[in-house]
């Protein structure tokens, strides 16, 4: 029987690179998209993003969280779940459809209205997709996972692509989203072999709902976060800065999409496992934290150094202004992503009060400086203020986690010694290319700095931390 380390180091392996590889045919797609389109087009299809985000969060019940949890999870329990979905996806269609034209003149667009319309479409197509899948995740096999979403991903970009050759508007990045959930939903068939049928147990349904009442308060809260600055940017400041707003927000948290969230949903199970043993979890928590904060920390610096000549060469000097958000949102995507690699600790011990309790906190404090950083410092303000949130948020979970682990604030320190003083290498080294070449090409001068900062960054790591680098090395060929 395959060992749990190597479990976790395969379901690792495939997550990461999937995730890479979709996250890189993302990039490719937003550069063409915004080569093509215009910030007005983006500040469209994020109020739609927002709307559509809003309604998945205000019914969200936790049912597939629920089926990972439960030990045991049988055939009456995925139908009685996949009939859950069909009735919550049918429900959700009909709010978004009818509530369009509402929200259309809330934000003072027109064209909004058939965007929400057509999109709303996704669904009862994510309804209809099959609860199968589930097990994907919960026996920690995330290969077929993987398939799934990059070969749905790509039939995604290649229709938004296409079609905003063809079109030049907002339409493409629509149709391209609904062809995403379609391809997606079908080939949940193609690839597991279960059928779900339309079933219904009341007892079985009523822990599924029961279960899923802290993720719900958490995923709720996230969304507020996460979203509520979009909504109150694109109705004080327009459709334009919402767009460049969107754009930064959406490049400063690759890094968390691309690993942070990866990793939590992996060492969940893991830390699962060892919860009783406080002292095994705690060096887990060490290794994760560590490799997690060696990729986050100087992606967010080097962004934040080199972020003009990134903008004027992949996106167009039209993105220069939002420069500065961008730095600034670098940050927020560095407190997000080590607070998502935290949470996990807390669930794996049957804690989820502990994550209810910091989403409390962050909700309040977002609440009580979100308006006025908008309203007198602009998109800038409403960078800090998110910045902020997901600063304390870190703090706090670091503190109640102490709570869990004894010695945590030591794991935490010794876990950053070397990403941190790679990283001021990295810095010091792409600063001083930067000065060295102020009159130069922003492409060469770009690549310059950005390869002088990785290189020193690469040196110190391995003059500080053989021990990781080997230990990433065995784990590569036991893969």
């Amino acid at each position: 029987m395959e060992s749990l380390s190597l479990k976790v180091i395969r379901s690792g392996t495939w997550s990461l690179t999937g995730n890479w590889l979709a996250r890189g045919l993302g990039i490719i797609k937003m550069i063409v998209l915004a080569r093509i389109l215009t910030p007005q087009d983006f500040g469209v299809i994020g109020l739609a993003m927002l709307s559509i985000g809003c309604l998945n969060v205000f019914s969200e019940i936790g049912v597939e969280s629920a089926l990972i949890q439960k030990k045991d999870v049988g055939p009456d329990d995925l139908n009685t779940a996949w009939t859950i979905t069909i009735i919550r996806g049918v429900v959700l269609f009909l709010v978004l459809y009818l509530a369009a034209e509402q929200i259309a003149n809330y934000f003072s667009n027109a064209s909004l209205k058939p965007v929400l319309q057509v999109i709303a479409i996704c669904f009862v197509l994510e309804g209809l997709t099959n609860i199968g899948i589930i097990y994907y995740q919960k026996d920690i096999d995330f290969r077929q996972k993987v398939k799934l979403e990059l070969l749905s991903d790509f039939c995604g970009s290649i229709v938004a692509i296409l079609l905003a050759l063809l079109l030049r508007n907002v339409w493409a990045i629509v149709f391209g989203s609904v062809v995403w959930r379609a391809s997606y939903c079908f080939l949940s068939y193609r690839m597991h072999p279960f059928r779900p049928r339309i079933f219904w147990d009341s007892a079985k349904a009523g822990h599924l709902i029961h279960f899923g009442k802290h993720i719900f308060w958490i995923t709720l809260v996230t969304f507020v976060v996460t979203n509520a600055d979009d909504a109150l940017v694109g109705k004080l400041l327009g459709l334009k800065v919402l767009g460049y707003y969107a754009m930064a927000y959406n490049i400063a948290n690759i890094p968390v999409t691309s690993l942070a969230g990866i990793v939590g949903k992996i060492s969940f199970p893991a830390y699962s496992l060892v919860q009783d043993d406080r002292k095994r979890l705690g060096e887990a928590f060490g290794r994760v934290f560590e490799t997690t904060l060696i990729v986050l920390l100087p992606l967010a610096a080097l962004i934040i150094l080199v972020s003009g000549d990134f903008i004027r060469i992949f996106l167009g000097a039209k993105w220069l202004p939002m420069s500065i958000v961008l730095q600034i949102l670098c940050l927020l995507g560095l407190f997000r992503g080590l607070s998502n690699v935290i949470a996990p600790v807390q669930l794996a011990v049957n804690r989820p009060e502990l994550q209810s309790t910091s989403k409390t906190v962050e909700l309040v404090i977002f609440l009580m400086l979100i308006y006025p950083f908008t309203v007198h410092w602009g998109i800038i303000g409403a960078g800090w203020a998110v910045t902020m949130v997901y600063l304390v948020s870190f703090v706090l979970n670091a503190i109640m986690t102490g709570l869990i682990i004894e010695g945590f604030a030591k794991i935490l320190f010794r876990a950053s010694l070397v990403p941190v003083a790679a990283t001021i290498g990295l810095a010091s080294a792409t600063l001083l290319t930067q000065i060295e070449l102020e009159g130069a090409m922003a492409l060469f001068r770009f690549s310059a700095a950005s390869i002088s900062g990785a290189a020193v960054f690469g040196l110190v790591i391995l003059f500080l931390n053989r021990r990781l680098i080997q230990d990433l090395f065995r784990r590569g060929l036991a893969q």
